[in-house]
C-alpha cells in the first residue's frame, strides 16, 4: 500500500503484476528474485541486468531518484 500511495501521490503510474492472481507473474517472481514478497520492483538496466528490489522503502526511494 505504501508504495501504491506513493506512485499515486506523483502520478506516477507503474506496470502492476497480481501474483496472487497471475500464475506466471509468481513464477517470475519466484524465478527471478528468489522470494514471493510483494512489493517488489523489478529493475532492469541497459545492459539487461535485472535487479529485484523488495522493500517498500527502498522502492521509493529508488523511485524518487528517478524522479528528480
Amino acid at each position: 500500500m505504501r508504495v501504491k500511495a506513493y506512485l499515486a501521490s506523483r502520478d506516477m503510474e507503474l506496470p502492476m503484476k497480481n501474483v496472487m492472481q497471475d500464475v506466471a507473474a509468481y513464477k517470475e517472481l519466484i524465478r527471478g528474485g528468489g522470494r514471493p514478497t510483494v512489493p517488489c520492483l523489478r529493475i532492469e538496466n541497459d545492459k539487461g541486468e535485472v535487479q529485484w528490489m523488495y522493500e517498500s522503502l527502498d522502492i521509493i526511494d529508488y523511485l524518487a531518484e528517478l524522479g528528480s
